[in-house]
C-alpha cells in the first residue's frame, strides 16, 4: 500500500489478509531461549515439522474497533524510545488497534540472555482517547520503527519500520518514505491462493555505546512456511539492512519469492492514454533494473496498463536488483504533500544462495494512486524442505538509485509516428540516455550505433536513428516499430553500442495495445 507521511499506513491493507488462511487456531506458542540465529533456525525447522497456529485474536473489543483516526491518535512516547541513550538507533513500539490486531512478541538479547519486552501503555500517549477504565491493554505490540540517534544535533530521524505480515520498509538520508519490503512472498501469482506469512516473534541485541548498527532477529511463520531472520541495519545516505535467513517449507508452494518488494505506478511519460490529473507523473518507482554475470544490464521501465502484466527473466547468476526511482525532478510531479520526487529506491545485492533462477515483475492495473500494483522478487530453482533449508543472504541499499558505468535510460516516451512521416501503423519510441563513463571518453561528435530488437507478431522496426541530446548532455533513440492492428503485444529491446561493444544497458520495453 502506498502512503503519503505516516511510516505504519502502508501496511494497513495487509493486515485485512491476516488469518484468512485455514489451519489451527490457538494461542503463539512460547519459544525456548533464543540467544542467537542458530537457536532461532532450530526453532523453524521444528516448527516447520508441526502444523501451522493461527493465533486466536485476544484483543479487548476497544481497541479492535478503532477506526483510522482513533488509532492514529495513540502515538508512542518519544521519551520513552528503547536505547536512545546507548547505541545508533532509538526504538519504538505501534500500539494495536483499527486492522492491526495481531500482537508481535519482543525480546531483548544481553550478554547471551534473552528477556521479554512486556506491553506498557504508559510508553503511549493517547491524545484524548478516552480508554474505558477496566479495559484490557494488549499482550503485545503489533510492529517497531527505528530513528537514527545524532547525540550533537539531537536528530532523530525515522527511516525503518515493520508493521504487518512480513513487511518492512527503510528509507536513506534526505529521500522519503516509498516502497514495501517483506520476508517472503509466498503464491503471489499462479492460481493458488497467496499467503503472508508473520514475522511473530522478535529479538533486538541490545546495543552498546559505540555500535554503528543495530541487529534483531525475527521468526517467520505462516500455513506453508517458517522461517529464521537475522537483521543487521545501518542509517546513512543509502541506508543497508543486510539480510540473512534459513527458510524451512512445510508443504509444497506453487510459487517461492526471495527479497520482494511491492510499489506504486500509477502512471509516467511512457503513459498512453494518461488520467485527467494535474500532475505528470505519479509513481514511488519509475523502472526495475538488474545485473546477471555476463549478461547486458537491463532496465525495464514500469507501466500501468489495462490488465495485469507479469514478465519472468530467466537469471544463471544475479548480481542484483531493485527498483529504481530514476526521475527526481519535482516539474515532472507537481506535488508538494506526496513529494514523488523524494521517495527512496532499492538495490538488492546477493552475497549467498542465489543461484539459478527467475525474476519475476509483476505490474497490476489500477486506477488510482492509493494501493501498491508494482511487485518484483526472485524465484530460486531449488526449494527447501522442512528439514533442509534454503540459507540466503543479501543487503537491501536504500538509496536515491543503483550506479553502474553504462549510459543509463532516464526517460522512455512513445506514441503515433508524426503525420508528416506519413506512417501508417508506426508508433514512434523515443528513449533518452545519459552518457555514462564509457560514452564520456568518445569526442564531442561521437554517437554509438543502435542495436534493436522486436518481438511481437507482424510487427517490425521499420527506423532507428541516434542523436546527440544536448538538453541532457546524453544520447536520444527514436524507433519507428510497425504495428499491424491484430498486434496487440511487442517486446522490444535497444542497446547503444561501440561496434559490438555495449555501452548503455539495455531498454527492454514491453508495448500493449
Amino acid at each position: 500500500m502506498h502512503f503519503l507521511s505516516h511510516p505504519s499506513a502502508g501496511f494497513a491493507v495487509f493486515a485485512l489478509l491476516f488469518g484468512l488462511v485455514p489451519g489451527l487456531s490457538g494461542r503463539d506458542p512460547e519459544p525456548p531461549d533464543i540467544r542467537n540465529l542458530l537457536d532461532l533456525e532450530a526453532y523453524a525447522s521444528e516448527l516447520a515439522q508441526k502444523p501451522h497456529v493461527i493465533p486466536t485474536p485476544d484483543l479487548d473489543p476497544f481497541f479492535s474497533k478503532l477506526n483510522y483516526d482513533d488509532h492514529r491518535r495513540i502515538q508512542f512516547r518519544k521519551d520513552r524510545s528503547h536505547y536512545a541513550n546507548a547505541g545508533p538507533v532509538a526504538v519504538e513500539f505501534f500500539h494495536p488497534g483499527w486492522m492491526f490486531k495481531k500482537p508481535v512478541h519482543f525480546y531483548e538479547i544481553q550478554s547471551g540472555q534473552p528477556t521479554k519486552v512486556p506491553f506498557d501503555p504508559k510508553e503511549f500517549d493517547y491524545f484524548g482517547l478516552k480508554v474505558p477504565d477496566g479495559v484490557s491493554y494488549p499482550d503485545g505490540y503489533t510492529g517497531f520503527k527505528i530513528a537514527a540517534v545524532d547525540r550533537a544535533t539531537g536528530n532523530r530521524p525515522e527511516f525503518l519500520a515493520f508493521n504487518g505480515a512480513s513487511y518492512f520498509r527503510a528509507v536513506g538520508a534526505g529521500l522519503g518514505w516509498g516502497l514495501s519490503a517483506r520476508g517472503i512472498a509466498i503464491n503471489t501469482v499462479g492460481g493458488a491462493p497467496e499467503e503472508f506469512p508473520d514475522f511473530t516473534h522478535i529479538w533486538f541485541f541490545k546495543p552498546k555505546e559505540g555500535d554503528t548498527t543495530f541487529r534483531f532477529l525475527a521468526l517467520l511463520n505462516g500455513p506453508s512456511i517458517t522461517g529464521a531472520y537475522e537483521f543487521e541495519v545501518q542509517y546513512a545516505a543509502t541506508t543497508t539492512t543486510a539480510v540473512t535467513a534459513s527458510l524451512f517449507l512445510r508443504k509444497p508452494v506453487a510459487l517461492l519469492g526471495v527479497a520482494p518488494f511491492s510499489s506504486m505506478f500509477w502512471f509516467g511519460e511512457n503513459t498512453q492514454p494518461k488520467p485527467e490529473d494535474f500532475r505528470r507523473e505519479v509513481h514511488d518507482s519509475d523502472g526495475l533494473l538488474f545485473e546477471q554475470e555476463g549478461q547486458p544490464v537491463v532496465w525495464r521501465p514500469l507501466d500501468n496498463g489495462k490488465q495485469m502484466r507479469h514478465s519472468v527473466f530467466g537469471i544463471d547468476q544475479l548480481k542484483g536488483f531493485g527498483l529504481q526511482k530514476r526521475d527526481r525532478d519535482f516539474r515532472n510531479f507537481q506535488d508538494l504533500e506526496a513529494r514523488y520526487h523524494e521517495r527512496t529506491a532499492v538495490w538488492v545485492e546477493p552475497r549467498e544462495g542465489f543461484g539459478r533462477g527467475r525474476l519475476h515483475l509483476i505490474e497490476l492495473s489500477t486506477g488510482e494512486e492509493t494501493w501498491d500494483n508494482i511487485v518484483t522478487f526472485w524465484e530460486p530453482e531449488n526449494l527447501p524442505t522442512a528439514t533442509q533449508p534454503m540459507r540466503i543472504s543479501y543487503n537491501l541499499h536504500w538509496q536515491d538509485t543503483h550506479t553502474h558505468p553504462l549510459a543509463r535510460v532516464i526517460a522512455t516516451r512513445w506514441g503515433a509516428a508524426p503525420r508528416a512521416l506519413d506512417l501508417p501503423n508506426v508508433c514512434t519510441f523515443v528513449v533518452d540516455f545519459a552518457k555514462g563513463a564509457l560514452g564520456a571518453t568518445k569526442a564531442g561528435e561521437w554517437v554509438p550505433q543502435c542495436g534493436v530488437n522486436v518481438r511481437g507478431g507482424a510487427a517490425k522496426l521499420v527506423g532507428c536513428k541516434v542523436q546527440s541530446n544536448p538538453e541532457t548532455n546524453g544520447w536520444r533513440v527514436s524507433l519507428n516499430v510497425e504495428i499491424p492492428p491484430g498486434t496487440d503485444l511487442v517486446e522490444l529491446t535497444c542497446d547503444l553500442l561501440d561496434e559490438a561493444r555495449p555501452v548503455s544497458e539495455r531498454w527492454d520495453y514491453q508495448w500493449r495495445r
